[in-house]
């Protein structure tokens, strides 16, 4: 199913075929997170009705099914004389039925639903459509793609979840963040694009951007790749005031214990490679490799000796396992390192295995 073929049903020029071809594909593949967004991008592009119009895409597609097969059963029963076993007729019938639901259905339903939900929204005491929410998390060895209802897509790093809701309603796109994602952004200028992390939100329109947004960190770190995006805060009482506007290759580190921004330009991907597989290191302490590397890997690394804190690494990291990785830094500086097993807590449940790194006098 493409969106011309559906712009083209809501006009009532479908052809015959193409009138089958749609009503087949509202009763098997409609409800699916696909087809909903496929359905929600149709119903943007309709003349727009009245504002703040809101709509539940389950409750329609299920009214639809329920009236079309109330329809085909009754009709049956009456023009084929309660005998449903002369298949050419019965075929028939269904066929019929089936170019008359599907030349009548979206118009009359989008006019009815549209008048029904004019009538709710003026009751008091009522509600129009609660909106529901997913949330997806991204497991401590995993890195997980998700598609938007929108069509944007999310890449979330180790240990990071995403909240946003099953349909973008209101006059905003917007969702929630915990951890690291990189997002690629569906232009629509009437719906900016919001990501609230932390104390921050980043609102874009169209654009390619990695938020780095842990909760265990002391920063929040937001790189651009293109587009525009605008650094925002939002006060308590609701106020929203903008703190920056970037431009491609700008990193922004908010620092969350003075609340100061900080920019620099950013030449390479390692702040994004992540959702590619890759680890990647340019001149980096030894205390954001290990926080990286115990996020990657999932494991718990000490840093015995203070001397370590002046070490920086070059390196990127691909298929390699941790004993690689860790043997690789001891290679090229002086350190050594230890690494437990997993304990037992509880049956089904083990510890973290723990790492200790300390300063090797050659």
């Amino acid at each position: 199913m493409n969106k011309e073929l559906l712009e083209k049903y809501c006009k009532n020029a479908c052809t015959a075929e193409e009138l089958s071809t749609v009503l087949v594909w509202f009763e098997e593949s409609a409800k699916t997170s696909e087809g909903k967004t496929l359905l929600f991008k149709v119903w943007e592009g309709l003349p727009e009705i009245e504002n703040n119009l809101q709509i539940d895409f389950d409750f329609i597609l299920d009214k639809i099914h329920h009236k079309v097969n109330l329809t085909q059963s009754k009709n049956l029963l009456e023009k084929a004389g309660q005998n449903l076993i002369k298949y050419k007729r019965r075929k028939h019938i269904i066929n019929v039925l089936t170019r008359a639901a599907a030349i009548l259905m979206l118009p009359l339903l989008c006019f009815g639903l549209y008048m029904s939900f004019k009538y709710q929204s003026g009751r008091p005491g009522q509600t129009l459509v609660s909106q529901a929410y997913n949330e997806v998390f991204s497991s401590v060895d995993a890195i997980t793609k998700i598609t938007l209802p929108d069509g944007s897509n999310v890449w979330l790093n180790h240990s990071s979840s995403l909240k946003y809701p099953a349909l973008f309603q209101d006059n905003t796109r917007h969702v929630e963040l915990k951890g690291e994602g990189y997002f690629e952004v569906v232009a629509n200028a009437k719906k900016p694009f919001i990501v609230t992390s932390g104390e921050i939100q980043i609102k874009a329109l169209g654009t390619a951007f990695n938020i780095m947004a842990y909760p265990d960190e002391d920063r929040i770190e937001t790189s651009l790749i293109k587009g525009k995006v605008e650094l925002q805060r939002k006060e308590p009482d609701g106020e929203v005031i903008t703190l920056l506007k970037m431009k491609p290759t700008d990193l922004a580190v908010f620092q969350k214990n003075n609340k100061k921004i900080s920019i620099r330009t950013i030449d390479d991907d390692r702040y994004f490679s992540w959702k590619d597989g890759k680890l990647v290191f340019e001149k980096e302490p030894m205390d954001d490799v290990v926080k990286k590397l115990s996020r990657w890997f999932n494991v718990d690394i000490q840093i015995k000796d203070p001397a370590l804190h002046e070490f920086t690494y070059t390196a990127t990291f691909v298929h390699e396992t941790l004993p690689q990785v860790m043997e690789l830094i001891s290679l090229v500086s002086p350190v050594s390192y230890s690494i437990s097993e997993r304990k037992e807590i509880s049956p089904g449940t083990f510890t973290k295995r723990k790492i200790i790194l300390i300063y090797r006098n050659n």
